[in-house]
């Protein structure tokens, strides 16, 4: 099998590369339009990590959709007339629109409609969606939650990682799951989806599935802190909901998971 690595320099292509053999893949950069007139019939996959992704100041909703749908869409049906057999589509878990929120667990299942809020996962969601109209190909959609690990350009997880350099830290639930995957989990099941040949939605994780706090304290510890969690009372984790950023206390205070029973981990 050979394998193309459409967008190289993501630090999550770059992991998958590591765990390939030199002579197993190419390269293809989607930054000019090289792509146009590359050689398809040297390649068995193509593994599509290029994007633009949610940047505050990357507002124009075309470049979004060029490079997250239109591209690799015009990218298939070309390598598909040269041969290709299978793509595989680095997706989001923003094309469902539904994350953690303050004070509950929302759990993601097939059945879960796709509701994208932003450009990004309105963008991933087209593209999905033109590349499963494309008969005869095995198309695979690689819907990832957040990444963590080294080299991760998100803030995220270093959020996560200040959280856990604290002796105390106030929780309001330990049971809110929260899906995350790590960078070399990707990697992992990326390499297993090269073995599977079935078009369909795909959303790796970490797994066992644990909560933000649960995952706080094990970074503590493995830090050498044995970090102390107390349950605030509830009137002022609610008067913290409305002083912080949204976003952090329906991360610290809130939980959504993929439900692994619709959705293999691919990571075990």
């Amino acid at each position: 099998m050979k394998i193309l690595v459409v967008g190289p320099n993501s630090f999550i292509a770059k992991t998958f590369m590591n765990g390939l053999a030199p002579d197993s893949y190419t390269t293809l950069s989607v930054r000019d339009d090289g792509w146009k007139s590359f050689d398809y019939t040297t390649v068995d996959t193509i593994v599509y990590f290029a994007a633009i992704v949610h940047h505050p100041e990357i507002t124009d909703e075309a470049l979004h959709d060029k490079v997250n749908a239109e591209i690799p869409y015009e990218m298939a049906k070309l390598a598909k007339s040269q041969g290709l057999k299978k793509f595989i589509f680095i997706s989001t878990m923003a094309v469902v629109g539904l994350g953690p929120k303050f004070g509950c667990v929302n759990t993601i299942d097939r059945k879960t409609p796709s509701t994208p809020v932003t450009p990004y996962g309105r963008s991933k969601k087209k593209g999905e969606d033109l590349l499963k109209s494309i008969d005869g190909l095995c198309v695979q959609l690689v819907r990832l939650p957040n990444v963590y690990g080294k080299d991760c350009p998100g803030t995220f997880y270093h959020r996560i990682e200040q959280l856990a350099t604290f002796k105390f830290l106030p929780v309001y639930s330990t049971n809110y799951k929260f899906s995350l995957i790590s960078v070399d989990n990707v990697a992992k099941a990326l390499r297993k989806l090269l073995t599977i040949d079935k078009s369909d939605v795909y959303c790796p994780q970490d797994y066992p599935i644990i909560s933000i706090t649960d995952r706080v304290r094990n970074l503590a510890k493995t830090n050498g802190i044995e970090q102390k969690q107390f349950a605030f009372f509830a009137p002022c984790i609610w008067l913290a909901n409305k002083m912080l950023p949204k976003k952090f206390t329906d991360n610290l205070f809130g939980g959504y998971y993929i439900d692994p029973a619709d959705y293999p981990v691919l990571t075990d």
